[in-house]
């Protein structure tokens, strides 16, 4: 418990790389048992330094090609952009990104009929459009989390994460 305390009084910069590092350490166990090979901790507190450094240097080219593109949001053309140099990942982007237009697109068109029938009983009440929504809304976004836990999958199986 002393350790969450701890975690809370910090700032954000180092509850990020204090995750970061969780994680990095995390993966590098991992592939130590898969490949029987072993990464001693200083190694892993460079691995996910280089980590942290790539990610912020990532992020401000993300800002500079949506500031370029006179946006204050980042969107997918940024991130295509970002990967143009791995063709593996920008052709997987891709994939998912049409993947995920093709699936809003498919909900856009879907829409919920409740039939009205001025006979039935009053008693029966109809669904309120509020009802509808709420239950569209997390139907979308459970398929959203499916092709995001997707395409992680499949980024993590085949990035090349290899520096510049």
């Amino acid at each position: 418990m002393k350790i969450m305390a701890n975690f809370e009084n910090l700032s954000s910069t180092e509850k990020i790389r204090a995750a970061l590092h969780r994680d990095v350490r995390s993966m590098c166990s991992e592939a130590c048992h898969l490949l029987g090979l072993d990464v001693t901790k200083p190694a892993m507190a460079v691995i996910s330094e280089l980590i942290y450094k790539k990610l912020i240097v990532y992020g401000s080219d993300l800002e500079a090609f949506a500031k370029h593109a006179k946006r204050t949001i980042i969107n997918s053309d940024d991130v295509k952009l970002l990967v143009r140099r791995n063709p593996s990942l920008k052709a997987r982007l891709n994939n998912a990104q049409s993947s995920i237009k093709a699936t809003v697109v498919r909900d856009k068109r879907r829409k919920t009929v409740v039939p009205v029938n001025k006979q039935t009983d009053t008693t029966k009440e109809r669904p309120k459009e509020d009802e509808i929504a709420v239950s569209k809304s997390k139907e979308t976004e459970r398929e959203a989390n499916k092709i995001n836990d997707n395409l992680e999958m499949e980024v993590s199986e085949m990035i090349d994460l290899t520096f510049d």
